[in-house]
């Protein structure tokens, strides 16, 4: 295989996609490529140029580098940072809790250069999904799959419930959640029915809503910081006077009660980050993908990472780790902006309005949030069924290039919401929701291990890193420390469990995840070994990197005229 002078692949004609009548795609027409993981190729869009609005499976490429670039940015801010920011102060103090999320931060900021690089090289519908099936082995790739759709999926009806309670800082009729629950639900899938584009559109003006709130709270944060609002100075006062908490769960002495609650800041800080590794998934349907990707990951270290460092740090000089109005706010469980550390401020310093203002950010940060777990459904069960590892009725798209029976997935995942309305079954949703806790990390570091691969596959076939359209620097060093770190990180998140007295429903909740990822992956592999079909690593020679850029492959086996 190999590529003219237009950029445009060489390769022998296949079996293609068939167009529906009428718009869309009819995957039966489809021959599978036999491969150590065997997928279903489009090979209409393999001959497409990169600037086709020509999706995969009749899937749209309209999404532009704005849409991108401000989803990827605004990802991760979400419940996490304006509500769930208070208890990580609590736990860590000040400098604990700065710490925590700054070292995540870092750490996650060098996966995404990782998944970057992966992804500026071959995009693709998948994301990474596709990149463990094709680097490391068919079972790694179905499994990052599942833990993908458990993690997106069981994020549908959480977030949707998490968007009506919000409403209930203003309503306080509780009766009235189903229906709020209702109108959230049918929206979200309405937005991801009408088109990519218009997706886009929408998530660009909720990113941006989120992103200028937060840039306001930071102003908000050093004004009243230097006393610009209510007359009175704090500076760095907390950080000299209670760097630490010294009385994390009544430990002693004082030095583990300090390590023990910036470990737990550190399992809070990934939690939060969690959902930033989905922009991949937007690599398949974005208008230039090679060049939307690259300013789009280039940029999203240094701003996701400054926007989160900045928030955490003027809570942090701002609030005391003892204030009786954070205590008060934490206790309340993160429902709505009354527990948000940034409302907190507020009554410090007399601010009335702003509470309400956060709240309304936040609720429509839970419904960027869904849409964007429905997209990442439907476009993983795709990509799944493109690797022969799902039904193919996952590859029908709309006329609109929309993969509807994904939607409809996500859809019933969403009804899942309704759970948290009933006192009985409520406690079936809270563990349907820990599921999926672990996944954000697990996603990384099979991310990371997908890197390892792909960067060890380069240096065998002969293709030179430095031509790459995106390098990462410090590889494979970079990817062996986030591995090595986001495991510790996975296997050390309950630790809680062992303190004073062992909790069996908090150690299970900590790591239910974890059995179900191990037997997703020997479940593959044991049915594929059944069935016939190739099980193992992918032998770094066999690994196919013939959908690089041209310039990466000139000179090897994939140039045109090697």
């Amino acid at each position: 295989m190999g590529y003219n002078e237009d950029g445009i692949s060489t390769a022998p004609s296949a079996p293609v996609a068939e167009k529906k009548q009428g718009g869309g795609y009819d995957p039966d027409a489809i021959a599978p490529v036999q491969s150590n993981a065997s997928v279903y190729e489009d090979m209409t869009v393999q001959l497409e140029t990169e600037s086709s609005h020509v999706g995969e499976y009749g899937t749209k490429r309209d999404l532009k580098s704005r849409h991108v670039s401000m989803i990827a940015i605004a990802g991760t801010i979400g419940t996490g940072l304006f509500l769930g920011s208070g208890a990580a102060l609590v736990n860590g103090g000040p400098v604990g809790f700065f710490m925590g999320y700054t070292i995540v931060g870092c750490l996650v900021g060098m996966m995404m250069y990782c998944l970057g690089e992966m992804t500026v090289y071959a995009p693709n519908i998948g994301g990474f999904i596709e990149m463990g099936n094709k680097y490391v082995s068919p079972e790694a790739g179905f499994t990052m799959g599942i833990n993908y759709i458990l993690q997106t999926g069981l994020a549908i009806p959480t977030e949707i419930a998490a968007a009506a309670v919000m409403i209930s800082y203003w309503d306080h009729d509780s009766t009235h959640l189903s229906a709020y629950m209702a109108v959230f639900l049918v929206a979200t899938i309405i937005i991801n029915l009408v088109g990519v584009k218009y997706f886009g559109e929408i998530e660009f003006v909720f990113a941006l809503i989120k992103v200028l709130m937060l840039v306001g709270l930071i102003i908000f944060g050093l004004v009243a910081n230097v006393g610009g609002i209510d007359g009175v100075y704090t500076g760095g006062k907390y950080w000299r006077m209670e760097p630490f908490n010294d009385t994390y769960k009544n430990l002693t002495p004082a030095s583990l009660a300090r390590f023990l609650g910036f470990w737990k800041v550190l399992t809070q800080a990934a939690f939060a980050f969690g959902g930033i590794e989905g922009v991949s998934v937007l690599a398949g349907e974005a208008y230039n993908p090679r060049k939307t990707m690259k300013t789009a990951v280039k940029t999203v270290f240094y701003r996701i990472v400054g926007l989160y460092v900045l928030t955490v740090l003027f809570i942090s000089l701002n609030i005391s780790q003892h204030s009786p109005k954070l205590l008060a706010a934490v206790s309340k469980g993160g429902a709505t902006a009354a527990s948000s550390p940034f409302v907190v401020i507020c009554q410090q310093t007399g601010v009335k309005v702003l509470p309400s203002v956060i709240n309304a950010v936040v609720m429509t940060s839970a419904l960027s949030s869904c849409n964007e777990n429905t997209f990442a459904v439907s476009r993983t069960l795709l990509a799944l069924s493109r690797q022969n590892s799902m039904p193919k009725m996952f590859l029908r798209t709309s006329r609109l290039g929309t993969p509807y029976w994904g939607v409809f997935v996500s859809f019933c995942f969403g009804l899942l919401c309704f759970l948290s309305v009933s006192s009985g079954s409520a406690q079936v949703f809270l563990w349907l929701s820990n599921l999926s806790a672990l996944s954000s990390i697990i996603a990384w570091i099979s991310i990371c291990v997908c890197y390892i691969r792909f960067h060890k596959s380069l240096e065998v076939q002969g293709i030179n890193r430095d031509d790459l359209d995106l390098k990462s620097w410090f590889q494979p060093y970079m990817a062996w420390i986030c591995i090595f770190m986001f495991s510790v990180i996975l296997f050390f998140n309950g630790f809680e469990a062992f303190i004073h007295t062992f909790s069996v429903s908090g150690f299970f909740a900590s790591y239910v995840t974890l059995p179900v990822v191990v037997l997703s992956f020997f479940g593959f592999r044991f049915y594929s070994w059944r069935v016939g079909r190739p099980v193992g690593f992918t032998d770094l020679k066999s690994v196919n990197l013939s959908n690089g850029p041209v310039q990466a492959l000139r000179g090897t086996k994939y140039d045109l005229g090697s």
